[in-house]
């Protein structure tokens, strides 16, 4: 485990948005057929989902939390030193996309803008990278961005088409004047098991792959394009290496769940959510879930759980565990305070950054 602290760095926003499209997962029974789709809908818990329409991309989703969170914080774009843009499925092959959102919020020149290639642990990572970054520039504020739009690398015939939803996320750090203002983090990544989750065709490696639906081991159809995942080997990794972390890392930092208000954790699936909690021995009542509202949304699942969960509340400061872990593979662990005030409503938008449409 690589650990870090980091002290004089703060949580000071999240939000959260979602497209307008409501998919009800009974509206596959006739391509899946009814008994198909209520045993799926029975194990991983997913209801529901939001699917990004037209030329609508994960960004567009990202801006719009990043917008709200702004407005409603009163904070001008010129106080944004460092914005990164985690996301697995990018505007385009470059540049990064994290450009195309400093366009649109009007971040200033003197700041550093990048993009982040992660999955499900996206969160963690973002957040340990972004406060690492703040507390050692002459930054005040980083603007943290996260989206995903993985309905759209889903093949139709698969099952798990019925999983995946699309969101963006915003997340507003600063530097504070208090000691006291702590972040504590544990990553891990195993490289060795890249292939378990992945979509093999369109980057160099596989530029020209075929769009064709073939049949694989698992019964499920899908073309180079689509997401593949080796769902045993993934499923083991998430009750196993995962709980391992969360346990070294709270045995190292000497916390108990008995004093955490609340574990967030990445919403993979009912399934696998309860079988971790089971390992960690920990109540539902203290890990909100959001997995049957908006379905697996990989990076952005950590703060629209938040989001959801807090956004119309005010419980003042509660102490969190945040738990991300997928694509890589990689997984991470983080401890902080955070203001309940600080967390906004989930928004919906079907908004569109027009003038990224090159091709119009």
């Amino acid at each position: 485990m690589l650990s870090s602290k980091i002290n004089g760095v703060k949580i000071a926003g999240v939000s959260s948005a979602i497209p307008p499209k409501k998919v009800d997962n009974t509206e596959y029974s006739s391509v899946f057929g009814e008994e198909t789709v209520r045993k799926t809908i029975d194990s991983t818990g997913v209801r529901s989902t939001y699917h990004s329409t037209g030329k609508q991309t994960a960004s567009d989703l990202a801006y719009i939390a990043a917008r709200n969170l702004l407005d409603s914080k009163g904070i001008e774009p010129s106080e944004i030193g460092i914005l990164i843009y985690v996301c697995a499925h990018h505007d385009y092959i470059a540049p990064a996309t994290a450009f195309v959102l400093q366009k649109q919020l009007g971040i200033p020149e003197d700041s550093m803008v990048f993009d982040m290639n992660l999955g499900c642990s996206g969160f963690v990572y973002g957040l340990q990278i972004g406060s690492s970054l703040l507390k050692n520039s002459a930054a005040d504020k980083a603007l943290i961005l996260f989206g995903d739009s993985s309905s759209r690398v889903v093949s139709p015939k698969d099952t798990s088409r019925l999983l995946f939803g699309d969101s963006g996320a915003a997340l507003l750090l600063e530097k504070t004047m208090n000691d006291a203002d702590v972040m504590t983090f544990g990553l891990k990544s195993d490289g060795s098991r890249f292939n378990e989750i992945y979509i093999p065709a369109g980057g160099f490696r596989h530029m020209n792959g075929s769009h064709e639906l073939k049949v694989e081991e698992d019964g499920r159809e899908r073309s180079d394009y689509h997401s593949h995942m080796k769902g045993t080997d993934v499923f083991v990794f998430s009750v196993t290496d995962v709980p391992n972390l969360v346990r070294d890392f709270m045995k190292q930092n000497e916390l108990s769940f008995d004093n955490i208000d609340n574990l967030f954790m990445h919403q993979p699936n009912l399934f696998i959510i309860k079988n971790l909690l089971k390992k960690l021995k920990l109540s539902e009542d203290k890990a909100p879930m959001t997995i049957d509202k908006y379905g697996n949304t990989s990076a952005v699942s950590i703060p629209i759980t938040m989001c959801d969960h807090y956004g119309d509340k005010s419980e003042g400061k509660k102490k969190v565990v945040m738990l991300g872990f997928g694509i890589g593979l990689s997984w991470g662990v983080a401890y902080t305070n955070i203001d309940t005030e600080d967390i906004l409503p989930v928004v919906m938008t079907d908004y569109c950054f027009e003038d990224g449409l090159l091709d119009d």
